[in-house]
């Protein structure tokens, strides 16, 4: 009786694993707006229904002004907004975007997470990010809070790192990484449909404290590691005097022996030289002479 017990015990357990394993594939449609088809590979396109299970490889598809949110067993939201194809595998870390845009928000600790366009390559890893994707090729990542890095597929081993606050703006056609740029968060969170169009995100709190903490952005447009690096600015060296010269023009400049640029200083007036003179005779000269008298004539 005892190993029967046992045996249906191990068994138990083997299927509550199997099962969970085959949970941690799906995911649940927990929003909707408008038209969202899913796209599976051995059935015709077909409508999504709220609650409904996703499975992996199943590619989700918005159409014109159309939403739609996915969420996993560990809590792992993807979001995605209109005219929009996406596929994922590996419980949602694995994340394919033929066109459009999506949100990505993965727990603390949890794992790490990689997405992919035809352009570009991130890693994130407990991490919420937007990213884009235009058909021209064009694509953006914004970075919410926590980390990401982005790379180009045609330079898989050129990373720049993401911060929070900061975007990647990749131009179609690019052959390098441009610079890291800085961008207003809560603007963003009050103006994105992905945020605005949905319930409130579970790292809302995490964004916040990204966006009001000035030790985790950097307020400065620049480069990071793995990204290329604006040119120099040129080194202009100061002019030096020969000596006895300081504060006059350097030789052959058409200047004087005072002042710079070419110009003479004014000169200073001279003092009245009051030496050996009387007082009366210094009075005569600060003060103006008497106009002269008329002589009579006799």
């Amino acid at each position: 009786m005892t190993r029967v017990i046992a045996t249906l015990l191990v068994v138990a357990v083997a299927l509550s694993g199997a099962l969970l394993f085959a949970a941690e594939k799906e995911a649940r449609v927990t929003a909707l707006v408008h038209d969202v088809k899913l796209l599976s590979e051995d059935a015709q396109a077909r409508a999504a229904t709220l609650n409904e299970t996703v499975r992996e490889d199943t590619a989700v598809r918005t159409g014109t002004d159309s939403r739609s949110e996915l969420t996993f067993v560990d809590l792992t939201i993807t979001r995605l907004g209109s005219n929009t194809v996406f596929s994922f595998n590996k419980a949602g870390r694995s994340v394919r975007l033929n066109g459009g845009a999506m949100l990505l928000c993965v727990p603390k600790n949890s794992g790490g997470a990689s997405l992919k366009t035809d352009a570009c390559s991130v890693a994130i890893s407990g991490t919420t990010v937007v990213l884009e994707a235009t058909r021209s090729g064009r694509n953006k990542l914004y970075v919410l809070e926590g980390n990401a890095r982005m790379a180009l597929n045609k330079r898989p081993n050129d990373w720049s790192r993401v911060a929070p606050g900061q975007m990647l703006d990749v131009p179609a056609g690019a052959d390098s990484l441009p610079a890291v740029q800085n961008f207003d968060v809560d603007r963003f969170m009050r103006s994105n449909s992905l945020i605005t169009d949905f319930p409130e995100l579970p790292s809302r709190h995490l964004i916040s404290a990204s966006a009001g903490n000035p030790n985790e952005r950097v307020y400065e447009s620049q480069p990071v590691a793995g990204g290329p690096a604006p040119p120099a600015p040129p080194f202009i060296r100061p002019p030096r005097f020969p000596p006895g010269r300081v504060g006059r023009n350097p030789p052959n400049s058409g200047g004087g022996s005072t002042g710079t640029g070419g110009v003479k200083a004014p000169k200073k007036p001279k003092s009245p030289n009051v030496k050996g003179q009387t007082a009366g005779a210094i009075a005569n000269q600060a003060s103006p002479s008497p106009s002269p008298r008329k002589r009579k004539t006799p």
